[in-house]
């Protein structure tokens, strides 16, 4: 008795018919040649594209960066205290920010320079131009660790500058969501402050409990009870 396999005659057919079908690419590939060329070369571009638009993105990256640090490093003085720095040095310092931006736009470095160029408008009582800096900062998509939270924060500050504390509580409460646990008082003091000045005490004085329940060892402690004892 003939032994049995345990295949089908369907399964049988199956090497012959991927041998006939294999057989009939072939075949079209050879009279189709031009196309089928044609169609590897196109797939081949779409990679080189996405490969030399990557390695161009990050060039550029790298080009903002080389372009920025020196000169932030040497303003170092100049952009830590804009209020009181020479006039001159300032205006140089905020000329050079803006080529950075024109020359790389949409690049990690230009954040900081649209951080710092919102800071000197801040400092020079223009809190709408500094607003509109911050938010350019943010636009970029690019912001990342603290910038994410000093950009945010500085948009709050200007809000409170220009008396719109409803904006500002706002602004503060976006701060104090990305930021790093030791930085967040600073947003939930902003807030609870411009609730305060909004006529919002009870909010104020919500926050500023919460504030000392969450850090009771808060080098800001003092001022806490403070603010907390004005509001009441």
């Amino acid at each position: 008795m003939a032994e049995k396999t345990g295949f089908s005659r369907r399964d049988l057919k199956g090497p012959d018919e991927f041998i006939s079908t294999f057989g009939r690419t072939v075949a079209w590939s050879k009279e189709n040649r031009l196309k089928v060329a044609a169609g590897a070369i196109g797939a081949v571009a779409v990679v080189a594209l996405a490969l030399g638009t990557r390695a161009y993105l990050q060039w550029e990256e790298n080009k903002s960066a080389r372009d920025l640090w020196p000169t932030l490093n040497r303003a170092q003085v100049t952009l830590q205290a804009p209020s009181e720095a020479d006039p001159s040095q300032l205006a140089a310092v905020e000329q050079f920010l803006q080529g950075h931006v024109g020359r790389h736009p949409d690049t990690r470095a230009t954040v900081y320079s649209l951080y710092y160029l919102g800071s000197i408008a801040f400092f020079r009582g223009n809190p709408d131009l500094a607003i509109t800096r911050f938010r350019a900062g943010i636009a970029t998509g690019k912001e990342a660790g603290i910038m994410r939270y000093l950009l945010r924060q500085g948009i709050a500050s200007s809000l409170e500058a220009k008396g719109d504390f409803a904006a500002a509580a706002a602004a503060y409460r976006d701060a104090g969501a990305v930021a790093e646990a030791d930085v967040k008082t600073q947003s939930r003091l902003g807030e609870a402050r411009v609730l305060g000045l909004a006529g919002k005490k009870t909010e104020a004085m919500e926050l500023y409990r919460l504030i000392l329940k969450e850090n009771p060892e808060t080098p800001l402690r003092n001022l806490v009870e403070i603010r907390l004892a004005q509001s009441e």
